[in-house]
């Protein structure tokens, strides 16, 4: 037995929904606005590419702070984006987000979202519960924002409402 040795917490979700547009159309959609979560994505407030010397593709202001991107895997085959997401709390070791496409048909695309995140030792493990709970409020609604966007090129209602009052 290595004393050494730590179990190693891992939170991992998946969360899904499908979108009215082709795949081609989505994809192109996560791509090429990679950079723009803050015109869709409620509770982000700005987004910006990430400038040659920080070494992130995307870092966006949140209301829960700053959150840096870097793209670790882009599949166009297989229609899949990686990334990993700096900038959360004090606890977690790393966080690994994942954006999965399926094609349903020739007009509906699957979106499977979801984050993997290490957590450190002890602390990591009494605050999973709340964390796990905060982020199964907070991907559905992302979902629906991102679907919105994608099918009708405007912000939702909730994330219109948010535009409307900053």
């Amino acid at each position: 037995m290595n004393i050494h040795s730590k179990k190693i917490k891992m939170i991992e979700l998946k969360f899904s929904r499908n979108i009215h547009k082709p795949i081609e159309e989505v994809w192109k959609f996560v791509i090429d606005d990679f950079a723009n979560g803050h015109l869709w994505a409620t509770g982000t407030t700005s987004c910006r590419k990430g400038l040659p010397h920080e070494d992130f593709d995307r870092v966006c202001e949140t209301e829960t702070g700053k959150l840096m991107d870097t793209i670790t895997k882009e599949d166009k085959k297989n229609h899949l984006l990686e990334f990993s997401v700096k900038g959360l709390p004090f606890f977690v070791r790393s966080a690994m987000s994942s954006w999965k496409l399926n094609k349903i048909s020739d007009t509906q695309t699957e979106i499977v979202l979801g984050p993997r995140i290490e957590v450190k030792p002890v602390i990591g493990t009494l605050a999973q519960i709340p964390m796990k709970m905060a982020l199964k409020k907070l991907y559905p609604k992302l979902l629906d924002d991102l679907a919105i966007y994608v099918e009708t090129g405007h912000p939702s209602p909730r994330k219109q409402k948010e535009i409307d009052n900053q």
